[in-house]
């Protein structure tokens, strides 16, 4: 009787399974350089989603597209410390990060929990409804509130200076 495991060798050193190393780096380049193609797609589309909010909270558009200082301006759009960006990078702290974030995010912009809810699981998609739909910027100020500022109509939106 054959021992499979002895022949195990023979069949894996097979030279219809065997790669060169001119396919393997083909292989390797033909990942990175689609991780990068959509990467900067990503990143551009993250861009675009985020500066509508931006221009609203009074700040400038182009701050969307820096990586690392755009979620620190967020966090500040948000009426929070810009030194949270620093507990996404711890585990289960990130958790609390990104709520807190999104309840802050929804609670500035006027909007319930509903929307708070939405940007925790289908942020991308909200932040373009907060950047190019109606809702308004409060300010800063508008976190340490309630949800819903909107539906006062007598509640003042933030007017950025010079705007």
């Amino acid at each position: 009787m054959i021992n499979p495991v002895s022949i195990l060798p023979s069949v894996l050193s097979a030279s219809e399974f065997s790669t060169t190393t001119q396919e393997t780096t083909i292989g390797v380049g033909a990942l990175v350089g689609s991780m990068l193609v959509f990467g900067i797609i990503g990143f551009v589309i993250s861009g675009l989603a985020m500066m509508g909010m931006f221009k609203k909270a009074g700040r400038k558009t182009w701050e969307a597209f820096i990586p690392v200082y755009s979620t620190v301006v967020l966090f500040r759009i948000a009426g929070m410390s810009g030194w949270w960006i620093l507990a996404l990078a711890v585990p289960v702290l990130n958790i609390v990060a990104a709520v807190l974030l999104a309840i802050n995010l929804a609670k500035v912009f006027g909007q319930g929990v509903l929307i708070a809810v939405l940007i925790i699981f289908f942020g991308l998609f909200v932040y373009f409804y907060l950047s190019y739909g109606s809702a308004r910027y409060f300010g800063p100020q508008a976190s340490k509130g309630p949800f819903d500022l909107a539906k006062n109509p007598n509640q003042p939106a933030y007017a950025p200076a010079g705007h």
